[in-house]
């Protein structure tokens, strides 16, 4: 029964109330979850609401279950408290919240079996607390109750812990700008003829996705957030507003939300266009955009492919102008990991970013002066403005935020780093701090961000500030140093392995775009898909990322083999040499320029030179004669590859083989010359023999007994 039991506890804690807050402490028997805490930023002559649910997921039950809230003894005294106190594991007696008020106990529930819940809230008036300083304040909710089984004492079952700034005179802190980043991208899973890999954009920019739920909240606010984007996602749904395919596992299939494509990139425009008439009706639109598809600058730059890096850089503009109808502010860059080398940074601020984004680690203080949000970095290039991402912060916005609690514990937690901030920058002239993700991708809720933005607006402590003012200050960041680069960073970045198959293809690309007469249509499509092969999202996603390199290799290698050698076979000379007829095909949609030669093997058995010039028109074959010398009688194997205008092999060749009858010629009248040789020389041994023969019949008898007849 208790392992039933314990079942039916973890399905209601699922069911019921999700995912763990960010601030539950893990160990505590009993969860309590904060849903509400009220106002954000609270003042003495106000009341602090606080509520929530607890849930049991233990196998036991609890009887007269109540709740109190406790209270930090005094502020926190510096930023690392905040990670600390959330990362304390249920110990109710060294709690850092360690001062009860006993007199805000609540009742939850008499009984708390084994999957049950309850409710808990709390009403006071906020000067009842005691908050003897300015400054943030450790608050908990604290569960008591008695164990039902075994009675006794009652003791502490459960603890949520949060954040209480309290700064009741508004005048008394100075605000610092918070600049909010607000990034549109995505994982650019687009081959090179415009299919999707996947339907994730498609659903993203959907109502209630994932770019809809950024787009519609940065439109309400449009003087807090800077919009930064990825160029490849702009043009990719202005593509699917006017009709897409989509890869799925039946096959390619036409998409069906054009429509909602359509209706984002407007309200995008709109809201760009709003925000410019506000500010400056003739200046650019509102927005700044990363490198096409946000390539992995730092793989790319150590795998010796900066010239990638700077066609992401500058066909980002040209391409977020065209889809947007008007100009942008201009580019930044924003580093994956925090981090970038030297040589990088030389390379994208030569491409022409404004600035960098970076993590705050990456670029510490010279001395003890706050790390403020803005740097300046020496290139072998110039300065380059830096950018830098508040870290705690930033872990901050990617925590979970699934459940209301979770948006409350999130909110609290970037209202104590940003209070705590503003407290350390004192009275220093430079008092920035940048706010976004850790990556462009970002998911967050959308309670959450109505949540943060309402924060920046209400809490004395913070100004908001958007990236274009910060700009025209006219000056850069004060100079800091540059942290190493560091193992991990390098560890995470696009292998070197799979940037060797993207050199490859582009190679193959620059050979297929050398023949083409007009190369429009082919060569940007396939370069561009070639930049989204080597966007930085594929780190979270190699395996999309191999697909999509996959595809576009596999399509080049098609468009490749449309222009091809169709001659085969055996060709025999009549003499040592001839013309060898060879059938080019050419089945792309435009003309090409190839040459072709022929390559024996070995060569020096084959004397012939290449030919070039040859223009065919599309979808058209052509045949032309190659003059060749033969050398030898036996046939010979010979390639015949095509070219291209330069002289580089081209495609895969074709086969053929060559013979010559002049040499079987002249064996034969070697045979007929031996032939008549020895014919001679059998007649000539012949009459030499009659001859001698006729000699020895007619010659004089000398001796006895002649007579004298036989003498004249």
């Amino acid at each position: 029964m208790r392992g039933f039991a314990a079942v039916v506890a973890a399905a209601v804690a699922c069911t019921l109330v999700g995912t763990a807050p960010v601030h539950a402490v893990t160990d505590s028997p009993v969860p309590v979850q904060i849903e509400r805490f009220s106002p954000i930023v609270p003042s003495p002559d106000e009341q602090l609401r606080i509520s929530g649910r607890v849930l049991n997921t233990t196998l036991g039950a609890f009887r007269d279950v109540q709740a109190r809230l406790r209270i930090s003894s005094g502020p926190l005294t510096e930023r690392a408290a905040i990670v600390e106190v959330a990362a304390t594991p249920f110990a109710p007696e060294t709690e850092p919240a360690g001062q009860i008020l006993d007199s805000t106990r609540v009742d939850v529930t008499p009984e708390l079996d084994s999957g049950a819940q309850g409710e808990f809230a709390f009403t006071l008036d906020v000067e009842s607390l005691p908050l003897p300083d300015d400054g943030v304040y450790v608050l908990a909710v604290e569960l008591v109750g008695v164990d039902a089984e075994s009675g006794g004492a009652e003791q502490v079952i459960g603890i949520e812990r949060t954040f209480l700034p309290w700064f009741p005179d508004p005048e008394a802190i100075t605000p610092v700008d918070v600049v909010w980043l607000w990034p549109l991208a995505d994982w650019p899973a687009r081959e090179a003829t415009g299919v999707l890999l996947d339907d994730r954009t498609p659903e993203e920019i959907s109502p209630g996705g994932r770019l809809d739920r950024l787009l519609a909240i940065g439109a309400r606010y449009p003087r807090m957030v800077s919009w930064i984007a990825d160029p490849a996602l702009l043009r990719t749904v202005q593509e699917m507003a006017g009709g897409y395919e989509v890869q799925r596992s039946t096959g390619v299939v036409a998409g069906d939300r054009s429509a909602e494509a359509a209706r984002w990139l407007a309200v995008l425009s709109e809201t760009l266009r709003a925000a410019r008439s506000a500010a400056d009706p003739d200046g650019p639109l509102p927005i700044r955009v990363l490198p096409y598809a946000d390539v992995d600058a730092v793989a790319l730059t150590r795998a010796g492919m900066q010239t990638d890096v700077v066609r992401s850089v500058t066909r980002s503009a040209p391409t977020a102008t065209a889809v947007l109808g008007g100009p942008v502010l201009g580019s930044l860059a924003w580093l994956p990991f925090g981090r970038v080398d030297d040589t990088t940074a030389a390379t994208l601020v030569s491409a022409g970013v404004e600035a960098l984004v970076l993590g705050g680690f990456a670029m510490p203080a010279i001395d003890d002066s706050p790390n403020t949000g803005r740097a300046r970095m020496a290139t072998s290039v110039g300065n380059a403005e830096v950018l830098l991402l508040d870290p705690s912060v930033s872990t901050t916005l990617m925590l979970p935020q699934q459940s209301r609690s979770q948006s409350v514990a999130v909110r609290q937690r970037f209202l104590a780093q940003t209070a705590m901030v503003a407290q350390e920058f004192g009275d220093a002239s430079t008092r920035t701090v940048i706010v976004g993700p850790r990556t462009p991708i970002w998911d967050p809720s959308e309670a959450t961000l109505v949540g943060l933005l309402r924060a920046t607006m209400r809490a004395p402590w913070m100004r908001p500030q958007i990236l274009t003012t910060l700009f025209d200050e006219g000056t850069m960041g004060a100079p800091r140093t540059m942290a190493g680069y560091g193992q991990k960073a390098r560890a995470a970045e696009l292998p070197a392995s799979y940037l060797r198959r993207v050199q490859r293809a582009s190679a193959q690309l620059a050979t297929l775009t050398a023949i083409l007469n007009n190369p429009a249509g082919i060569t940007d499509a396939y370069s561009s898909a070639l930049l989204r092969a080597e966007s930085a999202a594929w780190r979270s996603e190699p395996a999309t990322g191999r697909a999509l390199l996959d595809s576009i290799t596999a399509q080049l290698r098609e468009q490749t083999g449309l222009v091809r050698v169709l001659s085969e076979g055996r060709v025999t000379f009549s003499g040592d040499s001839g013309s060898v007829p060879v059938t080019i095909a050419n089945d792309l949609d435009r003309a090409v320029t190839v040459g072709v030669e022929l390559v024996a093997s070995p060569t020096p058995r084959l004397e012939s030179d290449p030919v070039q010039g040859i223009v065919i028109d599309p979808g058209k074959k052509l045949s032309v004669e190659i003059d060749a010398r033969v050398i030898g009688g036996r046939s010979l194997p010979v390639r015949v590859q095509l070219l291209t205008p330069d002289g580089a092999d081209y495609g895969q060749p074709g086969t053929i083989e060559l013979a010559s009858t002049a040499y079987a010629r002249a064996a034969s009248w070697v045979v007929i010359a031996a032939f008549v040789a020895i014919a001679v020389f059998v007649v000539v041994g012949i009459i030499r023999r009659i001859r001698r023969a006729r000699r020895g019949h007619t010659a004089p008898t000398s001796g006895k007994g002649a007579r004298p007849s036989d003498t004249v």
